[in-house]
C-alpha cells in the first residue's frame, strides 16, 4: 500500500507537469487576449504549482538534528534545486534573446526551483523553532505532542503571512517589483508546503481516500470552478495569479482538486497499465522536464483569434485539443533531450541534480 501510495504521488506530479507545459504553451500565443474568454487557462494557473509544493511538503518529513545533517541538507537542496536552475537559465537566455546572462533569474522561467529552495529553508527554520518549543511541553502532555506540533505550525504559518511578510513590505516600501513578486509568491505557495507536510506528519493520505472526503472535495471543487467562471475580467485573474492571500477561493479549489486528483490517480496506478506507467515516469522526470521544456515550446500564430472567434460552447473542446497538441509537440523533444543527457552521469548530476549514479 505504501509503494502504491507513492506511485500515485508520482503520477500526480506527472499530471502537474503536463499542466505546466499546457500553461506555458499559451504564453507563446498571446495569452492576455485568449484568456479573457478562457477559464481553462485560469484554472491551470491557479492550481498547477500548488500541486508540486504540496508534494514537496509531504516529502519533507526528515528532521535535521545535527550539524552534519544540516550540511547534507543544504548540499542536497543546492544540487537538486539551485545548481540546475543556475546552469539552465543562461542557456535559455542565449537561446531566446541571444545573450548569456543571469539577470532576472528569480523573476523568469526558473523561478520555481529557486523559490522552492526558499520555502524549504524557511520551513527548516520554522520547524527548528517549534522543535525547541516542544522541549518546553510538560511531560503529562507528551501523548498529544504531535497535535501541539501541528497547531504550532498552523499558527506560525498564519503569523508569517499576516505579520512578518506584511511588516517587511511596509518597512521597505521601495523594495521594487522583483522582491514584491518573490514575497507574494511566498505568501501564496508557502502555506501549501506546510499543508503538504501536515498531511505526511498526520499520515492523512489514506484518510483522504475516504468516499465521504472525496465526495465533499468534489462538491467543493465544482463550486470553486463555478466561482472562477464568473471572473470574466482578465485583470482580476492577473492580480490573483500566484499572489492570492491566505484565505481565497483559489486555495480551496487547489486543495479540493488535489484530493480528487489524488484518488483518481490512485485508482489508475492500482491497475498498472500504460497510462499509469507514463504518468509515473513523467512525475519522476518532472524536474528535468521543467528545466528542458522551455526550449521546445511551439508558437501558435493565429490560435487566439481562431478560438476567440468560435462559439462559446466550442471553445473548451478546441482549447483542449490545441493545448494537447502543443503539449505533445513540446514533450517529445524534451523527453529525447533528457534521455540523452541522462546517459552521462556527470551531466545528469549537474543539469538535473541526480547524484545517485555519480556516487556509484
Amino acid at each position: 500500500m505504501g509503494k502504491q501510495r507513492l506511485l500515485s504521488l508520482d503520477a500526480l506530479k506527472g499530471v502537474a507537469i503536463l499542466m505546466v507545459i499546457w500553461g506555458h504553451f499559451y504564453l507563446w500565443a498571446d495569452v492576455e487576449v485568449l484568456s479573457t474568454a478562457s477559464f481553462l487557462h485560469r484554472f491551470v494557473g491557479a492550481v498547477h504549482m500548488s500541486l508540486f509544493v504540496l508534494v514537496a511538503g509531504y516529502f519533507s518529513q526528515r528532521k535535521v538534528d545535527s550539524f552534519s545533517s544540516l550540511v547534507r541538507f543544504f548540499q542536497d537542496k543546492f544540487v537538486r534545486l539551485l545548481l540546475p536552475a543556475l546552469l539552465w537559465y543562461p542557456f535559455w537566455r542565449l537561446w531566446n534573446v541571444g545573450r548569456f546572462e543571469w539577470d532576472g533569474i528569480l523573476g523568469n522561467q526558473y523561478w520555481f526551483t529557486l523559490s522552492l529552495f526558499l520555502y524549504v529553508v524557511l520551513f527548516l527554520g520554522q520547524r527548528s523553532v517549534i522543535d525547541f518549543l516542544l522541549l518546553l511541553v510538560p511531560v503529562q502532555w507528551r501523548n498529544v505532542q504531535k497535535w501541539i506540533e501541528v497547531g504550532l505550525h498552523i499558527v506560525l504559518t498564519i503569523l508569517l503571512h499576516y505579520l512578518v511578510l506584511d511588516w517587511l513590505l511596509r518597512l521597505f516600501p521601495g523594495i521594487g517589483d522583483f522582491v514584491h513578486m518573490v514575497r507574494t509568491r511566498l505568501a501564496c505557495l508557502y502555506p501549501y508546503f506546510v499543508i503538504g507536510w501536515l498531511i505526511g506528519r498526520l499520515d492523512l493520505l489514506e484518510q483522504l481516500r475516504s468516499p465521504r472526503i472525496v465526495a465533499i472535495s468534489f462538491i467543493v471543487f465544482a463550486v470553486c470552478l463555478g466561482y472562477m467562471m464568473q471572473e470574466e475580467d482578465w485583470s482580476s485573474y492577473r492580480a490573483n495569479y500566484l499572489a492570492y492571500g491566505l484565505w481565497h477561493m483559489y486555495r480551496l479549489m487547489a486543495l479540493s482538486f488535489f484530493v480528487v486528483l489524488l484518488n483518481a490517480l490512485h485508482a489508475v496506478t492500482e491497475r498498472e497499465g500504460r497510462l499509469s506507467k507514463w504518468l509515473v515516469l513523467l512525475g519522476q522526470w518532472s524536474l528535468p522536464i521543467y528545466f528542458v521544456h522551455y526550449f521546445f515550446l511551439p508558437a501558435a500564430p493565429g490560435m487566439r483569434a481562431w478560438i476567440c472567434a468560435a462559439e462559446p460552447w466550442n471553445r473548451v473542446s478546441m482549447e483542449l485539443a490545441i493545448g494537447s497538441i502543443g503539449v505533445l509537440a513540446t514533450l517529445l523533444p524534451t523527453i529525447a533531450v533528457i534521455y540523452c543527457i541522462r546517459l552521462n552521469p556527470y551531466l545528469d548530476f549537474a543539469l538535473f541534480g541526480e547524484k545517485g549514479r555519480l556516487k556509484k
